[in-house]
């Protein structure tokens, strides 16, 4: 949070509190209107919603909510400290305890009617204001449609709570029902009045307060369709940027892309970036206390986290995410008293084989954990399958994810603006490789409020097109999909026809770390002795900071064998660099090819020359 919007949150709430305070001295005075008993605080108490909406639109609900609180505990606290006074003897010769009394004194049920319906039209008023925000058409693009919108409905649960605590009983129902009217239209008048005030104050804060994008929400939009595929160019909005698909998110585990810093990434075109709540866990707490993510990673696009569903996963199955039958060999699971992760319905116990505690994350804790991490786009928490798992056992588990997506969203309503900005939340889809179940569980998750849709499980290699299409023929069509997992050149380009938008995998710097460099005709190793001198570019078509400089293989190779640390390090500085720019390349070929509608021919080709000619 930059230093101005902290002076700035500061001050307003200093200003609201301070006009509640106000408008609870003011209405002692009532005052006369046409024989209607009017007290004095309704002239001042209409700053609180201004002020609230102002606050709920720059600093997000959680900062709105915490003020309100704030609010109504020093009014308390006022109040029990007048009532204190006045029970104190007073001192000879003074005469004006009556007068203290009678002014300060407040009646109990003026005090408790006014304190209940401030907490709880504040509240109301800040949650209708931010589900307003979320909404398509005027309510979203208009601050002051949506202030008055809330207000609107707000003041009748203030005024009522008010006005049947305090008087109901004391005024005939006549008195009473038109007093409670009354203080109702006025109040929306008077705050109607000051909406010129409250939008000029909006527009002049806007440019300084607005550190985020698009409106800071979220949206996605289609630019071109395939024909007759479930492909498709778009575009995410996000708080921190767009992301034009199809697209690759580069991934940094921890909050860094291993060996490469923020500025490569940016040189590399990268527009995303993808950490692991798992991983970030325990930093959840520091990463929140930075505002986020994006401020400290130093990443300032978009982010995604994941669950962390694959590790534990991975703590209990042992098995991996994309595997060719063609292998032979017969999958297992990793036997129940070795497995580190055991699932019940509450989440996943495991324990954690760095430190050897034993840790839980279940989709409560996931959302919290995430929202803190505070990634443009989360993962609902799920429970990957391996392929070993039989049917019998992929529907219970289904079943049981289910729950734990409508728990997760539950969750993440709570705190997905925690942080000052708008926090996605996707779905994610299981179901192996049976196709009804596939299909059972898209059905069921797109009828729950995701803002998009993760593609999980473990795939095999021969039918990942199916499963895709399967899932994205039954997922709202206006809502972004991410393949988790997968870079493979055929199965991103398998993945773009058959629906998903964007992709992640840790297997391109990985792999460079190994020696495995991407080119257009086929990967090469780098370990095999016949590079040692090799003049040639790692690929002569590339478009990376690398090759544009101008570095050979041989020489790569060099640094790679070498057994100096600085030199190796840059080894992997640089191949990791290569590689992840040869898939976003090749996911903005790609994007390109399918608004020209030269898609199939574009993957054809490349795939032609990617395995026809392996090196």
């Amino acid at each position: 949070m930059s230093n101005f919007k902290q002076r700035t949150l500061i001050l307003m709430c200093a200003l609201s509190v301070g006009a509640l305070l106000i408008s609870n001295l003011a209405a002692i005075k009532l005052w006369n209107l046409n024989g209607i008993a009017v007290d004095g605080g309704i002239l001042v108490f209409p700053l609180t919603y201004i002020l609230s909406d102002l606050i709920v639109e720059f600093y997000g609900k959680k900062h709105a909510q915490q003020i309100v609180f704030a609010g109504f505990l020093i009014n308390l606290l006022a109040i029990l400290v007048f009532w204190a006074v006045i029970a104190l003897p007073a001192y000879p010769g003074w005469n004006l305890q009556e007068a203290y009394s009678q002014v300060l004194g407040f009646t109990p049920r003026i005090v408790l009617g006014s304190l209940a319906a401030y907490i709880v039209s504040n509240l109301f008023n800040n949650t209708l204001f931010i589900y307003l925000k979320e909404k398509q058409g005027i309510f979203a693009k208009s601050f002051i449609a949506r202030a008055l919108g809330s207000s609107a409905f707000a003041r009748i649960l203030d005024s009522a709570i008010f006005e049947t605590i305090a008087f109901l009983g004391v005024l005939s129902f006549s008195e009473f029902l038109r007093q409670a009217v009354f203080a109702y239209v006025m109040g929306m008048l008077l705050e109607i009045l000051l909406s010129p005030l409250e939008a000029f104050c909006a527009r002049c804060l806007r440019p300084k307060m607005s550190e985020y994008q698009n409106n800071n929400q979220f949206s996605f939009e289609i630019v071109k369709r395939m024909d007759n595929q479930l492909g498709r160019a778009g575009i995410i909005h996000t708080p921190h940027g767009d992301i034009k698909t199809p697209a690759f998110m580069c991934v940094g585990t921890r909050g860094k892309v291993n060996f490469v810093d923020m500025k490569e990434l940016q040189s590399l075109h990268a527009q995303a970036m993808l950490s692991n709540g798992y991983h970030l866990r325990n930093l959840s707490h520091e990463i929140a206390l930075e505002g986020g993510l994006a401020s400290w990673s130093g990443w300032k696009g978009p982010t995604l986290t994941d669950s962390g569903g694959f590790q534990v996963m991975s703590l209990g199955s042992g098995s991996g995410k994309v595997v060719s039958m063609k292998v032979g060999n017969e999958l297992k699971n990793t036997e129940p008293e070795k497995r580190l992760a055991h699932v019940s319905e509450q989440g996943v116990a495991f324990t954690d084989p760095v430190t050897g505690e034993d840790d839980f994350i279940g989709p409560e804790e996931s959302m919290q954990i995430q929202c803190r991490i505070g990634a443009d786009i989360h993962m609902a928490y799920d429970e990957l399958t391996s392929l070993a798992d039989s049917y019998e056992y992929n529907v219970e588990s289904l079943a049981r994810t289910e729950r734990w997506a409508k728990r997760s969203l539950k969750e993440h309503k709570k705190h997905c603006y925690d942080l000052g900005y708008y926090q996605a939340l996707y779905g994610v889809l299981q179901g192996g490789r049976w196709e009804d179940l596939r299909r059972s569980t898209a059905k069921k998750l797109a009828k729950m409020d995701f803002d998009g849709f993760g593609l999980g499980g473990a795939f095999l290699k021969e039918n990942l097109g199916d499963i895709l299409r399967w899932c994205c023929e039954e997922l709202p069509e206006m809502k972004p999909r991410h393949l988790l997992g997968l870079s493979h050149p055929d199965d991103i380009l398998i993945g773009i026809e058959n629906g998903a938008d964007t992709f992640d995998c840790v297997a391109p710097t990985r792999e460079a770390r190994h020696g495995k460099i991407y080119t257009r005709y086929g990967n090469i190793n780098l370990a095999n002795a016949k590079f040692k001198d090799s003049p040639e570019k790692l690929d002569p078509g590339c478009d990376c900071p690398v090759c544009k400089a101008g570095w050979t293989r041989g020489q790569l190779r060099a640094l790679l064998k070498s057994g100096e640390p600085e030199k190796k390090h840059l080894y992997f500085d640089l191949a990791s660099q290569h590689n992840l720019r040869f898939i976003i390349r090749l996911t903005e070929e790609a994007r390109a090819a399918l608004i020209q509608g030269t898609f199939q021919e574009y993957k054809e080709q490349f795939l032609k020359d990617y395995y026809g000619n392996k090196k």
